[in-house]
């Protein structure tokens, strides 16, 4: 393999959230990348302790991704993550390659399944009330033209 040719070519899975920043999945590492401007942070799976998702601070949609190392020290993999629909369908192949893996919440892909499904019902309630008000006030200037007609 010559030097220009990366170790992984094909990640397992990936996560892209933001401008730029993405979670790569590999047999043996986790990538991150688009942190700071060409920077990556790359944590072999080997040393994944437990992984941690948390809302964000001043966003609770916007996801915080805390890393365990097994020599004790954290590390936030991802601040701002928005997506995470596919984030979700990366946890399977991570606890696959990762057996001995905690995540933090325990039942970390049934409540983003959850989040997930709370925001599409959010979506179609906010679609819903904005297509009624619409109706509403057709209904309302049909009736406005309507009286108008025997006025005149």
């Amino acid at each position: 393999m010559s030097d220009n040719e990366t170790a992984h070519p094909y990640p397992i899975s990936v996560v892209r959230f933001g401008m730029g920043k993405e979670i790569q999945l590999y047999s043996d590492e986790l990538v991150v990348t688009g942190i700071e401007q060409t920077q990556e942070l790359r944590v072999p799976l080997a040393s994944l302790r437990r992984l941690t998702l948390m809302p964000g601070d001043p966003t609770p949609s916007k996801l915080v991704l805390l890393a365990d190392l097994d020599d004790d020290s954290t590390v936030i993999l991802a601040e701002g993550m928005t997506n995470a629909r596919d984030f979700r369908e990366m946890l399977p192949h991570l606890t696959e390659l990762c057996p001995d893996l905690e995540l933090e919440p325990s039942d970390m892909g049934e409540q983003l399944r959850q989040a997930l499904s709370n925001q599409r019902a959010w979506n179609l309630t906010c679609l819903g009330a904005c297509v009624l008000v619409c109706i509403i006030v057709y209904a309302l200037y049909l009736i406005v033209a309507f009286i108008g007609t025997f006025h005149h």
